[in-house]
């Protein structure tokens, strides 16, 4: 038999890993001694993509839906057996009980995974009893008492412990763990594979955590009142490589006397300078002045913002960021009480600073927007000689008054996605022709997302969109008694992958079938969704079993069919 060299074997492994193949990696391990390492170690490098971790990633589940109850519910509980073994593996080699290291070769620590195993209804029935058990017992010892098991419906017992146990367990595990990989590396002589945290982490372990983590690149933490000075100053004297940061939200401690603007300002003034390429935050709220002007810190490297549900005081002070000139991707949105603000009517010094410090942003390609002053910043922006954006979302406006964006959105023709959600409510003839004529300039798109903006589109509207974007992958549309005139220019689009219809379509069987004769090779893989057929054109379930055969046969993926209403709902014709 031939035995291959151990580095070929090696190279074998690491295009699995790529793959992220997790069942053949995992049989290597079990055929020879020469592939243990290296397929333990590939496995546990990409750990947190195992489809074992959330079962909404697991397409086997989809294939288990047709077992009786019972049987999928032990398939279920099956999985998160090897879930909760997983995670055990991994705790128990940061205690040297395990045959490999396991804890040397991941490179993310998601203790947000871990808390939706904890909180799991199967883990506190079944699982906490063999997880907890032994040498891992010493993760609860700092839990005075753990209060007695509760008794379920069913009759089993679920362990009552509460978040604050959970909170204690998740940083004994997270200590445990940075601290066995931190003692290795420096007792090797090599750096620690650790390169991504995240989770409920509080100032003291983050701070601590990021001083035994050297290749440390990247924190998604869910409160970002976990951040100040101490951690900054942590992660610049050890993390030389740490570029990118992300929160859920900020609520401030008990223990801080700061703002939350102030703390979060005070800690992207202590990383070293120009370090920080993406930062998002997904309630910006907290965020002022003070954070928005510190983050000029690092003018020369960001390259990627996203401040979601900004409040007033960061919304008014956004042409602090003027410094800020290398961005790539800019994603701005208002919380509900910002959303009133318009910058161009009351802050228009503002306004006029935030256009032209975008207009210098000679590199930005990614722009998503949901917030009043949107389309006129972007009307300005879009004309602006030197920019050649790739992707536009806009959201949460209006269709009306707004035909000075949707002309200048011919100027952007290197655009590949086009996202506009705006509200058609008072819209004219005059206000849907020139959106349709300036989106038919853009020649390169490949996805165009229309849903609410399209309300009003008739099938006329959506051919010429059809004839006009040849390459098209993603269509998604509303648009009114749409039907099938729509084909033979969708048709025409051979690099189309998914339609999606969401406004009432009278589509017929004898169409959606001519449709499908004329699909091309590279159509394979098609989505077809009609999602709010008139109730009057109606198809019986062997006439959606049919076109999804004659789909299927043309190489397509799948057909989804919704009718609008019920039948029988009202009396009244749906043209009335």
């Amino acid at each position: 038999m031939l035995q291959l060299p151990w580095d070929v074997l090696a190279m074998v492994c690491e295009e699995l890993e790529r793959r992220q193949d997790f069942g053949t990696l995992f049989n290597c391990s079990l055929t020879s001694k020469s592939l243990v390492y290296p397929a333990l170690s590939g496995l546990y490098k990409i750990q947190h993509e195992s489809p074992i971790t959330n079962e909404d990633n697991d397409a086997e589940y989809a294939r288990v839906q047709l077992l009786p109850p019972q049987a999928r519910e032990d398939f279920r509980n099956r999985v998160k057996r090897k879930w909760a073994l997983l995670w055990k593996s991994i705790v128990r080699s940061s205690l040297g009980a395990t045959y490999l290291p396991y804890a040397l070769y991941i490179k993310v620590l998601d203790l947000r995974n871990l808390v939706e195993l904890l909180q799991d209804l199967w883990f506190r029935r079944i699982g906490f009893e063999f997880f907890f058990v032994d040498d891992m017992a010493k993760f609860l010892i700092h839990i005075d008492k753990l209060p007695p098991a509760k008794k379920t419906r069913t009759g089993g017992k679920k362990t009552a412990y509460t978040d604050a146990d959970q909170q204690l367990i998740l940083n004994a595990v997270g200590e445990s763990i940075t601290s066995f990989v931190y003692d290795s590396a420096v007792k090797g002589g090599f750096e620690a594979a650790l390169e991504d945290i995240a989770g409920d982490i509080s100032t003291v372990s983050l701070s601590r955590w990021a001083g035994k983590l050297s290749k440390l690149k990247s924190m998604t933490l869910w409160n970002g009142s976990a951040l100040n000075s101490a951690v900054a100053t942590s992660i610049a004297s050890k993390c030389f490589g740490f570029n990118d940061l992300s929160f859920l939200y900020y609520i401030p401690g008990d223990d801080s006397m700061d703002s939350g603007d102030t703390r979060l300002a005070s800690f992207f003034s202590s990383l070293r300078a120009d370090s920080l390429e993406s930062f998002g935050a997904l309630d910006a709220k907290q965020i002022g002045p003070e954070t928005i002007l510190s983050l000029n810190h690092h003018s020369a490297s960001l390259k990627s913002l996203k401040l979601l549900e900004m409040d007033i005081q960061g919304l008014k002070n956004l042409n602090l960021l003027k410094g800020c000139d290398k961005l790539h991707s800019l994603e701005l949105t208002t919380a509900r009480t910002a959303s009133y603000v318009d910058l161009e009517a009351t802050e228009n010094d503002v306004f006029l600073e935030v256009i032209d410090w975008m207009g210098k942003c000679a590199n930005l390609q990614d722009i998503h927007f949901a917030l009043l002053s949107g389309p006129a910043i972007l009307t300005h922006v879009c004309m602006a000689s030197g920019l050649r954006l790739r992707s536009i979302t806009v959201t949460d406006c209006s269709l009306v008054n707004n035909q000075n964006f949707h002309k200048a959105l011919s100027h952007q023709t290197s655009l590949e996605k086009l996202t506009l959600t705006a509200d058609p409510e008072g819209a004219f003839g005059d206000d849907i022709e020139v959106l349709v004529s300036s989106i038919c300039q853009l020649k390169k798109l490949k996805e165009l997302q229309l849903v609410n903006t399209s309300d009003f589109f008739s099938s006329h509207h959506i051919t010429r969109l059809a004839s006009n974007l040849l390459n098209l992958e993603t269509f998604y549309f509303s648009g009114y008694d749409v039907g099938d005139q729509i084909w033979d220019a969708m048709a025409g689009l051979a690099r189309l992958q998914s339609i999606y219809t969401f406004g009432v379509t009278s589509f017929t069987r004898e169409g959606i079938l001519k449709f499908i004769d004329m699909l091309k090779p590279s159509n394979r893989g098609l989505v077809l969704a009609i999602l709010s057929q008139n109730p009057q054109y109606v198809m019986g379930e062997e006439d959606k079993l049919y076109i999804q055969e004659r789909l299927a046969a043309k190489g397509g993926e799948k057909f989804e069919f919704v009718l609008y209403r019920e039948e029988d709902v009202s009396g009244s014709d749906l043209s009335d």
